[in-house]
């Protein structure tokens, strides 16, 4: 398995050549094998750009172009997404996040916000149509965002759902300490929008790792 950079890289080279690298030489993620799936990301600002992971039965090329036809996407600022990977910033979040950049890295646990979906969970958020934006706050550095955009077309300018919390507050569901509906009627998990989309998202990852563990 290839080191992770021990300094920051520009997007072009760390998307482009040392992760199709690393995800060669890490474990495959479990479910990989059976499918074949288009991933975006999205980093926007100086330095960014835009790619299209292509998932294919455990094989992986990333390409420079449009990410229009993406089951899902990883929308991102250049310097949020530098701040997860090597900066520690977004708190449990951006170590969720961060996960999408790092093969052979542990799935996220069921309570940890922001983690990348199982593979196969890829093909359904396919059917899904919204743009999901967390926000962390009270962390260091200061505020830390992420999107995904679920199902492909165009990004909306404006998020259909928007979650708000604490990296205080993100650390405790990460470690069980807080339940998710607790937070969210007691206000520490503020969402707003379209709930149905996080929802569904949130149960087609559950899905999905419930097969997981069955089959393994």
């Amino acid at each position: 398995m290839s080191d992770f950079p021990s300094v920051p890289l520009p997007a072009t080279e760390f998307l482009e050549s040392w992760f199709p690298g690393a995800f060669a030489s890490a474990p495959a993620p479990p479910g990989a094998e059976e499918v074949d799936v288009r991933l975006g990301i999205l980093l926007q600002g100086e330095g960014g750009g835009e790619w299209v992971l292509h998932l294919d039965h455990g094989m992986l090329r990333v390409e420079a172009g449009s990410r229009e036809e993406a089951a899902f996407t990883y929308v991102q600022s250049v310097a949020d997404w530098r701040g997860a990977l090597w900066e520690g910033r977004g708190g449990a979040v951006g170590e969720g996040a961060a996960q999408f950049f790092k093969p052979g890295a542990p799935a996220a646990n069921a309570g940890q916000l922001g983690g990348a979906p199982p593979a196969s969970a890829l093909s359904e958020m396919e059917k899904l149509d919204g743009l999901i934006r967390m926000v962390v706050t009270g962390g260091e550095g200061g505020d830390w965002s992420v999107a995904f955009k679920l199902g492909p077309g165009a990004i909306p300018p404006e998020p259909t759902t928007s979650v708000r919390i604490t990296a205080e507050d993100a650390l405790a569901l990460q470690k069980g300490e807080l339940d998710p509906m607790a937070a969210f009627m007691g206000g520490k998990m503020q969402v707003t929008g379209d709930m149905t989309l996080m929802m569904q998202m949130q149960a087609i990852q559950m899905q999905a790792m419930a097969e997981a563990q069955a089959r393994g």
